[in-house]
């Protein structure tokens, strides 16, 4: 056994390989144990292992080894070729060391592929337990195309399978706890549970009412960890309920009726309880709730009183509304009294002047639960209508019509398809302002790809449609923007109090698309250089770009610039754009000019029309004819590229011509002269500013 070395000593290389019968490289880990002189435990650590190569960089000392590959699918061993810590080779480390080889034996492996009900593959967790006293074994994740694999010795065992988003998690097979889970039998040869496919799981729906049977909205009912609030007419549904048993609760947030358990039981123990099979839709499970005496106010005793609303008019039930005093300091106030609204909405504070010395407050309200699916939430305010503490109204006591209205968010909805027809299960809407891009949050998208949201303040915003991917690993879509473009230029959705704004959709490509092409600019002639535009892309913040110059379809040259010597007379270059973003990326090409020589030319306007001549070096004037169109910019689209109105156009001989000139309006116009010369000359583009003064 070697000595351990003195603190802060050199490091020294420690290699080996690890591989698996068949000499296959593993990816994998080394547990470094490092020992004191007198071989008990002084540390450890570990080191990562890629394609087999096994590189440590350990202080001179003594080691035990301990090497593993991923995933378990190999059987750990230590150095050298040991199965306990104990019986383990202590490796002296004096100076650079090359350990023997490390070979792995298989491990029993079991597989199997976890999909969506539809047939996507799904990313879950797979946790693997072991069946006799149900310890945790091990956990791995599912690929890209939702296959799991793991590798264990040969036995008993349970496993969860935990899908991520929306599906339910299940033990198998189709079973809602360790104790009731199917074991799993792996033997020499593996196991195979084939496909294994999620579901968004059961549900249990039901109707609360008083004992007039008149229906209660906003109960709460929970079922384990799964809840749903009653609707205007007293229905509940409790969805991704996994298989099992459940003592389902009642309770009410606004206080005036007792709580029970299903069915009119006072615990959950002595409740019946409901039992929900796999994807079974559960109904019938109703209560009739009991009012509360302690809920009743003397009216004797009421100091101040209100009502809260929304926007709409509706009774705010349960609303929490809070009487905060109004110290000298701002910094000292504090909440005095918390109420909750009745069904009516209605309020009541009783023997403040007993209970506090207080004698003015200031009065929120707030409405803290879940509004229905397609309902608007409310927005927080203070008694005549303040949103900030600072700018409220202090209310005397004693008061009454102390009422309060919260405004209504207003909403968006809408439609993503795919252009190439993939499926958009994993699609993604994102909200932002119009002006500060402050995120307001992702909204969940069906399957179908329809989606609403309802809880977003009045206001102007901007959208952005995504796609996650098959199972969270690679996009099939290119984001965008509403309407199909940039940030910058992303189309403004305005959102009003109370209403939703509907057909904010999208159509989704799976490249990244050119929305304004790639341009060659600078000088497309013999001995000039060009270079390119990227263009602008629906994704620019993370995109870089590729450039290919290209003749007669071979590439000729790379980079963003291209000089164009001789050889390249009387040819067409064309430019390749390749931009890529993360697993997603586009083409776009653009053609130039004929590359010849450049052409001189002269453009004078006056009046109605404009004269010309065009010159080139070599060039007899008889030699250069062609035609010219005009046109004006009329504005720049929502890329910065420009918008053209025809303004002119004409034929030309011996170098030289006129064009007349119409459509030009008062003020400034920006005209441009798109020359196509033939010949030995290249084609030109001469910009003018011309001034009318009246038309």
């Amino acid at each position: 056994m070697g000595l351990a070395a003195p603190a802060h000593a050199a490091p020294v290389a420690v290699t080996t390989t690890l591989t698996d019968p068949a000499g296959n490289g593993l990816d994998g880990w080394v547990e470094i144990t490092r020992l004191n002189a007198d071989g008990t435990f002084a540390g450890f650590d570990f080191e990562p292992v890629s394609d087999g190569l096994v590189y440590m960089s350990l202080e001179p000392g003594s080691y035990k080894f301990e090497f593993s590959g991923q995933d378990g699918l190999f059987v750990p061993e230590y150095y050298n070729n040991k199965t306990t810590y104990d019986t383990a080779d202590v490796v002296p480390v004096t100076g650079t060391t090359s350990l023997d080889p490390v070979q792995l034996a298989p491990r029993p492996v079991a597989t199997g592929q976890v999909l969506s009900p539809t047939g996507r593959p799904v990313s879950a967790e797979v946790e693997v337990y072991d069946s006799t006293d149900g310890s945790f074994v091990d956990s791995v994740s599912t690929d890209e195309d939702g296959v799991f694999k793991f590798g264990v010795a040969e036995g008993s065992y349970k496993v969860l399978i935990d899908p991520d988003h929306t599906f339910v998690a299940e033990w198998w097979n189709n079973k809602p706890s360790l104790e009731t889970a199917d074991l799993v039998t792996v033997g020499a040869a593996g196991a195979n549970f084939g496909v294994i496919t999620v579901t968004r799981g059961g549900s249990i729906n039901g109707r609360v009412t008083n004992a007039a049977g008149a229906p209660l909205e906003r109960v709460l009912v929970t079922a384990g960890g799964y809840s749903d609030y009653t609707d205007a007419n007293g229905v509940y549904l409790i969805e991704e309920v996994p298989s099992g048993s459940y003592g389902v609760r009642f309770s009410d947030p606004a206080a005036e009726y007792l709580p029970e358990y299903y069915s009119d039981k006072a615990t959950e123990a002595t409740s019946d309880q409901v039992a929900v099979g796999v994807d079974q839709a559960v109904g019938g499970v109703d209560a009739v709730l009991a009012n509360d005496p302690a809920a009743a106010v003397d009216p004797a005793t009421v100091d101040m009183s209100g009502t809260v609303t929304d926007s709409a008019g509706a009774p705010v039930i349960a609303a929490t509304v809070r009487l905060i005093d109004t110290p000298a300091d701002p910094a000292d106030r504090e909440t005095v009294v918390t109420l909750r609204t009745n069904r009516a909405g209605q309020w009541f504070a009783t023997q403040l002047n007993e209970r506090h010395a207080e004698t003015e407050y200031k009065v929120s309200a707030t409405d803290l639960f879940d509004r229905e699916e397609g309902q608007y939430y409310r927005l927080s305010r203070f008694f005549g209508g303040a949103q900030a503490w600072e700018n409220a109204k202090p209310v005397a006591v004693p008061a009454a019509h102390v009422n309060i209205t919260l405004p209504l968010t207003g909403g968006i909805s809408g439609t993503i398809t795919s252009e190439a027809a993939l499926p958009v299960e994993e699609t993604w809407v994102r909200v932002v302002t119009e002006f500060e891009n402050e995120d307001h949050g992702y909204v969940d998208v069906e399957d179908s790809g329809t989606y609403l949201t309802t809880n977003l303040e009045p206001g102007k915003y901007k959208v952005l449609f995504g796609d996650s991917g098959t199972a969270g690993f690679d996009e099939r879509h290119a984001g965008e923007w509403y309407d199909n473009t940039t940030y910058a230029k992303a189309k403004v959705v305005t959102v009003t109090s109370g209403k939703t704004t509907g057909s904010i959709n999208a159509a989704l490509g799976k490249d990244l698309k050119a929305l304004r092409k790639p341009e060659i600019e600078g000088n497309p002639y013999i001995d000039g250089k060009v270079t390119a535009y990227p263009g602008v892309w629906t994704a620019m913040t993370g995109t870089t770009f590729i450039y290919e110059w290209l003749v007669d379809g071979k590439v000729v040259a790379t980079g963003q610039s291209l000089s164009l010597g001789t050889s390249y007379k009387n040819e067409k270059v064309v430019l390749r754009v390749t931009a890529e973003n993360g697993d997603l990326d586009g083409t776009a090409l653009v053609t130039s000019q004929r590359i010849e020589k450049k052409p001189k030319v002269k453009v004078k306007v006056s009046g109605s029309s404009a004269s010309f001549t065009i010159k080139g070096k070599g060039v007899k004037a008889k030699k250069i004819k062609g035609s010219v169109v005009v046109k004006r910019i009329k504005d720049l689209d929502a890329y910065g590229a420009p918008k053209y109105a025809k303004a002119g156009k004409a034929k030309f001989a011996n170098g030289k011509g006129k064009v007349p000139l119409k459509k030009l309006k008062k003020g400034k116009n920006k005209l441009v002269f798109f020359f196509e010369i033939k010949g030995k000359l290249g084609d030109a583009t001469v910009n003018k500013t011309v001034k009318v003064r009246r038309r």
